[in-house]
This record gives C-alpha cells, sequence and structure tokens, in this order.
C-alpha cells in the first residue's frame, strides 16, 4: 500500500528565497557601514548615520538565521521516515558536508584572495592561497556546520528515546514567555561574550545560538504536533504587525537614546539595559515575524511558477557562493565614491541578481545539482 504524499509547501520554498536574499543583503550591508563582522568592510558609520543600516541588520538577525534552523528542522523527521537512518546520513554528509569543505579549502581562500589582490592591492597569487591553506575559513557556512552537529545530536537522541513530543500549538501568552526567556538568556551570555565574539575555528557565533537552538527543537516539535496548521492568517497578521510595532516604533527610540553617548557597541554586549533591552527585543522581534511570515505566506505565496521554482532550487547554492561574489562585486565597484547607504541600495538588485545567477549555473553541473 503506498503512503499518501503530502502536497508541496510552496510557500516555505518562497520563504527560503525571501531568507537567502535577505543573507545576501545583510552581508553587503556590513559592507558599506552597517555593524558586524564581514570579509571586507568599505566603511564605518558614525553614530547617528549609523543608525539606518543598524536597524535592518539588527531586524535580519533577529529572525532569518533561526528561521532557517526552523524550517530545516520541519524536513528532519520526514526525510528520516522516508529514507532510514543509514540514507538520511549519508545524503546529508553530502549535502552538508561537501559544500562545507568547497568553502573552507576552496571558496574562502578565494574570497580572501580577491580582498586582498583586487581591494587592498596586495602582490599575491590565487595559488599560494590554494595551495598553502591561506585564508580557509567556513564563512558563513557556520550555518551548516551547525546544522549538522544539531542534527547529530537529535540523531542521537532519537536513538536513545524515541518518545514523541507532544504539544499543542502555544498559545500567545506561551509564546512570548518562551520569547523573552530566550532572550534573558543571550542576555547572560553576552553580558561575557558580547556580540561578534566567536567560538575559534568553528565560527559560531555564541550570542546568537540560544535561539538556534530553541528554534531547531521547535521546528522538530512543530513537524510532530503539525502545528503549522494551526498558523493561520489571522494570527499570522496579528505577529506580523505586532513585529512592525516593535521595529518601526520601540527600536528607534531604544538605539537612539541608548546609543547616543557610546555608539551601537554598547548594545552588544556587557551588564548594561541597552544590552538587555536589545537581546529582548531582538527575540520578542525573531519569533513575531516568523510566526508572521509563516502566516502571510501560507495564505498569499502558497504557489510557484517557473521562475520561483529555479530560483528556491538555486537558494542553497545561493548561501554556498555568494561571499566571493559579493566581495568580488565591492571589488569592481571600489572607485565608486558616494554615500555608502546609497552605494548599499543601488548595488543591492545587482548583487542579488548576480548570486542567484551563479547558483543557478553551478548547479546545471551533474555532480553539483546532486549536491545543491
Amino acid at each position: 500500500m503506498k503512503t499518501e504524499q503530502k502536497p508541496r509547501l510552496w510557500y516555505i520554498d518562497n520563504l527560503r528565497i525571501f531568507l537567502i536574499s535577505l543573507v545576501v543583503l545583510h552581508h553587503l550591508a556590513i559592507t558599506y557601514g552597517a555593524p558586524g563582522d564581514w570579509y571586507y568592510n568599505e566603511t564605518q558609520l558614525d553614530f547617528p548615520a549609523i543608525v539606518p543600516m543598524t536597524w535592518f541588520v539588527a531586524t535580519n538577525q533577529s529572525f532569518f538565521m533561526g528561521m532557517f534552523f526552523f524550517i530545516s528542522a520541519l524536513f528532519i523527521l520526514p526525510s528520516l521516515n522516508k529514507k532510514g537512518n543509514k540514507k538520511y546520513i549519508k545524503d546529508r554528509l553530502i549535502r552538508l558536508g561537501v559544500p562545507l569543505v568547497v568553502f573552507f579549502f576552496v571558496l574562502s581562500p578565494l574570497t580572501i584572495f580577491t580582498r586582498n589582490r583586487f581591494i587592498r592591492g596586495e602582490d599575491v597569487s590565487l595559488a599560494d592561497y590554494l595551495l598553502h591553506g591561506c585564508g580557509t575559513g567556513f564563512g558563513p557556512l557556520w550555518f551548516v556546520e551547525a546544522l549538522l552537529v544539531f542534527t547529530a545530536f537529535y540523531l542521537l537522541f532519537r536513538k536513545i528515546s524515541s518518545v514523541k513530543i507532544t504539544i499543542d500549538f502555544p498559545g500567545t501568552l506561551v509564546i512570548l514567555l518562551v520569547a523573552f526567556l530566550t532572550g534573558l538568556l543571550q542576555f547572560i551570555i553576552r553580558i561575557w561574550l558580547p556580540v561578534g565574539w566567536s567560538l575559534p575555528f568553528t565560527g559560531f557565533q555564541i550570542p546568537f545560538f540560544v535561539q538556534y537552538i530553541v528554534l531547531f527543537v521547535l521546528g522538530i516539535i512543530a513537524y510532530q504536533n503539525n502545528w503549522l496548521e494551526s498558523v493561520s492568517l489571522k494570527s499570522g497578521k496579528r505577529w506580523f504587525i505586532f513585529a512592525q510595532i516593535l521595529i518601526l516604533i520601540v527600536f528607534p527610540p531604544i538605539i537612539y537614546f541608548g546609543g547616543i553617548e557610546k555608539g551601537v557597541d554598547v548594545f552588544t554586549g556587557g551588564f548594561t539595559w541597552q544590552c538587555f533591552s536589545y537581546a529582548v527585543w531582538e527575540q520578542l522581534v525573531g519569533f513575531s515575524l516568523t510566526l508572521g511570515l509563516l502566516g502571510l505566506a501560507k495564505k498569499y505565496f502558497n504557489r510557484q511558477g517557473k521562475v520561483a521554482k529555479q530560483l528556491s532550487g538555486s537558494a542553497y547554492g545561493v548561501f554556498v557562493f555568494h561571499t566571493p561574489v559579493i566581495v568580488s562585486v565591492s571589488a569592481i565597484f571600489l572607485s565608486w565614491e558616494t554615500f555608502p547607504i546609497v552605494k548599499f541600495v543601488m548595488l543591492a538588485p545587482l548583487a542579488l541578481v548576480l548570486v542567484f545567477c551563479v547558483a543557478f549555473l553551478f548547479r546545471k553541473l551533474p555532480l553539483v545539482k546532486k549536491i545543491l
């Protein structure tokens, strides 16, 4: 007897396109003045000029990577049930492990070579970087690395205990409480490990990891209890509006009055009211946007045409290849002198088109298509 196949969740595929586009724009914004760690920072904006860019990257950071972990976790169990443990583990090691190794030994050195040769003007050769292991690193593929680790821990847990966690879809107060507690835990971590600190070699930014772990676990529980069915358009709109209030009304006075004397760094760590307010705000926005986008996308974006299918099919490739592409764009337009925010806005469409085209072309290669 054949198992009835569930219809494809096109809105999840469309959300992947949206999220990976934000990843590209996030790193481009850091290039042109937003706070954050990236391969190349063309300028450092002072306060209050830095506020709009901080606004953008802080909003992104509040939800986009956590939502990636949630969505990834949603599909672990159905994939396991379909393939079985051995085939699932083999497929995960290929799909996640191969790009991780390629980025570490090829794409990361290529990116740093591009920066040093064409932006800094250093007399270096690509061969030196590739043959001598210069510039190796996981870069933004820390996400892929973390997903491997999280999945391994879940498989271990599943082997030890086959208990299904049965929990009804939580109410508003429970969701807000979980968000607050997640923010509180991240604040406690940031007292000693400020935003920007990462675990050596791995690139894991521990000050953000409480949210990632929580949403990964909730993704597994959500699948087991069919939570997505409980996310309606009505609730999605409410959560999305709540998130906009936090972003558009609550954030500006906090960032302005909190940073007017010491700048935005005071929000990133230490036992300060600014650090506490940012950590809690971040999680309230993150959980609200995640639920809001799920509800809205399920209603309005649960279909795909040919273009959208190609874009969603290329999304993982964009994640893998966007780093050298963005740095190359920065190198090409290095001599263009204008306001950093203007440069970011003008180059954003070009960067997005290029990274999706690169990913699309690489997926045409037979071996690459099987992985990406």
